[in-house]
């Protein structure tokens, strides 16, 4: 046996973030069992079938109480039989391509992050352009060296092991259903950023609340291509509106006074 084939990357855990996942987590658990026999889904009160789907799938089960996405993949993590970790969401799913290109890898390299593509769907379409089209995540890393940080979203990976490697291979994304959900995740993840912002003492000008807008759906709609996606890419890039004017908006609304944001978690 060769030293690099002793070195190959053949233990790996996967974490999973959960709240009311159960019509995404059964398929998440299947596809990370093609790289591992440690899956930890760490769930958030959910009040549907995610646990005993995850559960009954091979799964192990941390409850947690939600303090962020990065403390509950920390807790995940913590948890963990092996040193590597493979951060997943629910919605997310992994191929046999991600699954070689990680076993691949030498798993004494612990002084970096991997990242690797996502391809995104938009309710059920799969999407070529615009900023979905050339999405990438930094999600696997040795939990020793590297630590999520506790932002209230848009969470980072910090510490020693911080260098930004690419992978070949992909994870299948699917985080819009369907209208109503586009909606609920707009506006979520809006009043997740305002809140971010107003924390770390971010102002509301003029020009971030009426002019940001605009210019993201041009970027989106047309520098980026996202018309050759056809609906589904105009009603991307109209979310991506949305989801820009609303945050400025609540953030200019907490710093009136006029919206109370919640502490920072």
């Amino acid at each position: 046996m060769s030293l690099r084939h002793k070195h190959e990357m053949d233990k790996v855990s996967v974490i999973i973030i959960t709240r009311n996942e159960a019509a995404n987590i059964g398929a998440c658990v299947d596809s990370a069992r093609m790289l591992t026999d440690d899956i930890v889904v760490i769930d958030s009160g959910s009040t549907d079938d995610t646990v005993a789907i995850a559960h009954k799938a091979g799964a192990r089960i941390l409850n947690i109480v939600w303090n962020g996405f990065g403390d509950a993949r920390n807790q995940g993590a913590a948890q963990t039989r092996y040193d590597w970790v493979l951060a997943l969401d629910a919605d997310e799913r992994i191929t046999m391509d991600l699954v070689g290109s990680i076993k691949a890898l030498d798993a004494h390299a612990n002084g970096a992050i991997y990242g690797f593509k996502r391809q995104n769907y938009f309710m059920g379409r799969k999407i070529l352009f615009g900023e979905w089209g050339r999405d990438k995540v930094f999600r696997l890393y040795h939990k020793a060296r590297v630590s999520w940080d506790l932002s209230p979203v848009h969470e980072v990976l910090t510490g020693e092991g911080t260098a930004q490697k690419i992978i070949s291979g992909f994870v299948k994304h699917f985080p819009v259903r369907n209208a109503s959900q586009n909606t609920e995740k707009t506006n979520r993840y809006a009043s997740l950023n305002a809140e971010k912002y107003f924390q770390n003492g971010k102002d509301a000008s003029f020009v971030k609340r009426f002019f940001s807008p605009v210019f993201n759906f041009l970027k989106m709609y047309v520098l980026l291509l996202g018309f050759l996606d056809g609906k589904a890419g105009f009603e991307i890039a109209w979310a991506t509106t949305r989801y820009v004017w609303l945050k400025y908006h609540l953030l200019h609304q907490m710093r009136k006074g006029k919206i109370k944001p919640k502490p920072m978690q």
